[in-house]
């Protein structure tokens, strides 16, 4: 198997093991949300599938053995020392901007969209996303080559532009037109992993980010997710699947960029290739439901009132 059939096979897979955490496509409801699209009404929206030729932007990574410094040498205190940066930890910015590959249907499964356009080029829609979030990096061993890392708290929104102009070279043209969801990010899985010593990256990694929606725009989505769960999957490929290009800048970072998108003289800054999932969970009662409900208030009334007047 090559390499770029690794990386794609490696985070197809990690998909389908994390939709048993209800990370790719159900929507525990009973009735599902609609979502208005230029294609057309969705009837069974459960949520959106973003590029695989993503990239993420990390900023502020400040716990690679090499930049610790020399107390996480191996052998700076004697072969026999096992303390060295266990145990030191680090909070890291991330920043991911990407456009939806697919819209997904609730239960599994993926809405035809003829017009749904992905990145710059052609004549259709968009839908595109631009988060920003912090997780806390933990060194496991002596010199940090293996850590942790855990998604902490952070942001997320959702666009549908009739102009497309996403493009993931420039990292420009994210999280124009009009948002449709918005919400945080409060938490996730967390996952171990080895780095190297200049780049945090290096590994192939996947996992979850949880979160809740705060914004619907009841024009392209109904009901109102406001106050639901989301969940994500975040998978750092490492540039293997072959399509990935790295950005000459990133829109959105909160700091200039060099020509490599990265800021320049900064080595605390590193991108690579990301690909991610997002579903939204939420319930919403059949008519029956509400209809039993409805009578069973009704039901109280007359009881009360049979009461009162006997």
């Amino acid at each position: 198997m090559s390499q770029t059939s690794f990386g794609e096979t490696l985070m197809n897979a990690a998909k389908k093991v994390l939709a048993g955490f209800g990370l790719m496509a159900a929507v525990a409801s009973a009735s599902a949300a609609t979502f208005q699209t230029p294609d057309g009404l969705l009837n069974n929206f459960g949520g959106f599938d973003w590029s695989s030729s993503s990239s993420v932007l990390i900023k502020s990574y400040d716990i690679t053995a090499q930049n610790i410094g020399s107390g996480c040498a191996v052998g700076a205190f004697g072969p026999n020392f096992t303390g060295g940066c266990t145990g030191t930890s680090d909070v890291i910015d991330v920043f991911y901007n990407s456009f939806a590959v697919a819209v997904l249907q609730a239960g599994g499964g993926n809405f035809v969209l003829p017009n749904l356009v992905q990145g710059t080029g052609g004549a259709g829609y968009e839908i595109t996303v631009r988060a920003n979030f912090q997780e806390k990096v933990t060194c496991l061993n002596y010199n940090c080559s293996l850590v942790s890392i855990t998604p902490i708290t952070g942001t997320w929104g959702i666009y549908l532009d009739n102009t497309p102009d996403a493009a993931l070279v420039s990292q420009s043209g994210f999280g124009d037109g009009d948002q449709i969801l918005g919400g945080s990010f409060t938490g996730g899985q967390t996952v171990a992993g080895p780095q190297g010593f200049t780049n945090p990256s290096s590994g192939l990694t996947s996992a979850s980010v949880n979160g809740t929606t705060s914004y619907t725009n009841n024009a392209y989505i109904l009901p109102n997710l406001n106050g639901t769960t989301v969940q994500s999957t975040l998978g750092f490929l490492g540039g293997t699947n072959g399509t990935w290009t790295q950005p000459t800048s990133w829109q959105g970072s909160g700091f200039g960029v060099g020509g490599n998108g990265l800021p320049v003289g900064d080595n605390t800054a590193f991108i690579g290739q990301a690909d991610a999932s997002q579903s939204f969970f939420f319930s919403v009662p059949e008519p029956t439901s509400l209809a039993l409900t409805g009578f069973a208030l009704l039901g109280l009334g007359l009881s009360a009132r049979r009461r009162k007047q006997a």
